[in-house]
């Protein structure tokens, strides 16, 4: 995609090619490297508190054919549909994403999440 810099030059940023995944076999917690990432989980994924930045987002896929739960150690874990601030369950190959508002903040929705 080009853009005119402020020299009147065109110039091409790099175009995304995909969401990178790290496939998980067991439970997990969320690690600073998993920040743009999707985390193909078959256990438990734990959010930790005060690891991630404002704008950092990481999206859950349940790789499994049962529900899987999403605990928050996090300070705040708000469900966008209901603004609850508790742990998470995502249903059989549910998907859910979660946006980091702050270290200790963090908005989470989702198919198959309640």
């Amino acid at each position: 995609m080009p853009f005119i810099g402020r020299d009147g030059r065109t110039a091409f940023l790099p175009v995304p090619s995909g969401i990178p995944q790290n496939t998980q076999a067991s439970a997990y917690t969320l690690v600073a490297a998993d920040a743009g990432k999707h985390i193909y989980a078959a256990g438990a994924v734990t959010v930790p508190n005060n690891i991630f930045s404002a704008g950092d987002a990481v999206t859950i896929v349940n790789n499994t054919q049962s529900d899987l739960t999403i605990t928050k150690s996090i300070t705040s874990m708000f469900m966008t549909s209901d603004a609850s601030n508790t742990n998470r369950t995502l249903s059989a190959r549910g998907m859910a994403t979660i946006l980091f508002t702050a270290g200790d903040e963090a908005y989470i929705s989702g198919a198959g999440l309640s």
